[in-house]
């Protein structure tokens, strides 16, 4: 769910691959394999989340 939403704002901000893999370090073809082959580690998704204003957060799941 975590990269549907980074796809979701990158489409929403206009950034495309090649704008995202400039302003974070993670190369292009490591983002696209996101999408169908390979799961980010917690550091890659956290570059790319800050490039378009969002960020990893751990909260307390809510007790019954």
């Amino acid at each position: 769910p975590f990269v549907r939403r980074l796809f979701d704002e990158m489409r929403r901000q206009q950034i495309g691959v090649i704008d995202m893999e400039s302003r974070s370090g993670i190369h292009r073809n490591t983002l696209r394999d996101w999408r169908t082959r390979t799961k980010p580690n917690v550091d890659n998704i956290e570059a790319c989340l800050n490039v378009v204003g969002l960020r990893l957060a751990i909260v307390k799941i809510a007790e019954d």
